[in-house]
């Protein structure tokens, strides 16, 4: 908020003054709904108010201008780093600890585990290759599918939700994470966004107006061809129901993180490379999700499909690539 709408509504509060209809500000202000006419009498948020603002306050990157194609984020990326670099860099926590300790015996690979472990890496460069809808079937059972050797012995009383465990961990056991498929080029599945139902293991179709990932994923278009993702939102209100203090909005967000990191290491031992992300538009995603509740809110995205290996994005080694070599021819 820059200063004029700051101080416009110090005055409204304590100066006793009305708003004005033809004022560019205070209608700035009523369409972001910081002015109501009525104070809302049920308030969505369980939590404190701290972490409403932090949510909200987060939900989409600010950028001038989002990049319109895979070029032009490439230039947008690579301004960005060479920003970064020039400013003083943060100290590593290892410079004080730069003599002396314990030293630990190390280990190679040598279990299949340690394995997929070791060629988990995240990847910006995927082929136009199509995934075996038993691939996506695999990945998604076993990071948001539920596990019935893992079913919890519980009273008659309690949801059998409660009773279900998946292979990562929940806070409280409570499942508050969902999962949305993107499904762009996998065999036997028509292009959309599909909810996973985790309690049957099946997919519902939520829309098959298939935008491309960069137009929602702050410009990022070396996506664009990425065949399979999960977008990942969290029921804020299962975790309100147990835990009122808003720390558990922490462990909302690692709760994500975990499913995550499985789904990559499922997608590695698939034979896929992943690529993951924070970065999105919540107001362009969340109407395709066709999400019910209020309480439940997109947080991560984790995508999957063949690649060639590569961290760096074709338009990104490219732009590099030319300007090293103007570099040196001037």
């Amino acid at each position: 908020m820059d200063q004029e709408h700051a101080a416009r509504l110090i005055e409204l509060a304590y100066a006793s003054v009305g708003v004005e209809p033809r004022s560019t500000v205070d209608q700035n202000l009523i369409d972001c709904n910081v002015l109501v006419s009525e104070c809302p009498v049920d308030n969505h948020w369980g939590w404190d108010v701290l972490s409403e603002i932090f949510h909200y306050g987060t939900r989409s990157i600010p950028l001038a201008a989002l990049p319109g194609n895979e070029r032009a984020w490439a230039e947008f990326y690579l301004e960005h780093c060479h920003h970064v670099l020039a400013s003083p860099k943060p100290s590593e926590n290892i410079e004080q600890y730069a003599s002396g300790g314990i030293e630990l015996p190390s280990f190679g690979d040598n279990t299949q585990f340690e394995h997929v472990l070791e060629r988990r890496q995240t990847v910006r460069s995927f082929l136009d290759k199509p995934v075996p809808l038993e691939v996506v079937s695999h990945l998604l059972q076993f990071s948001l599918g539920f596990m019935p050797s893992r079913e919890v012995n519980a009273p008659d009383d309690l949801s059998m939700t409660l009773c279900r465990r998946r292979c990562s961990p929940s806070g409280g056991g409570l499942n508050a994470t969902e999962g949305y498929l993107y499904v762009n080029n996998v065999m036997g599945l028509a292009p959309g966004i599909y909810y996973y139902d985790s309690s049957r293991h099946a997919l519902h179709l939520c829309t098959d107006c298939l935008p491309s990932l960069g137009t929602v994923l702050a410009g990022q278009h070396f996506a664009n061809n990425l065949p399979v993702g999960l977008f990942l939102t969290s029921r804020f209100d299962k975790y309100w129901w147990k835990y009122p203090h808003s720390r558990a909005y922490r462990m909302a967000l690692i709760e994500v993180g975990h499913i995550a990191q499985t789904f990559q290491f499922i997608a590695t031992d698939q034979g896929l490379g992943t690529w993951l992300t924070g970065a999105m538009d919540e107001d362009a995603i969340e109407p395709l999700l066709k999400l019910g509740n209020s309480a439940e809110q997109l947080l991560f995205f984790v995508g999957a499909g063949f690649s060639d290996g590569s961290h760096t994005p074709k338009s990104l080694r490219d732009l590099m690539s030319a300007r090293t070599s103007h570099e040196v021819m001037s």
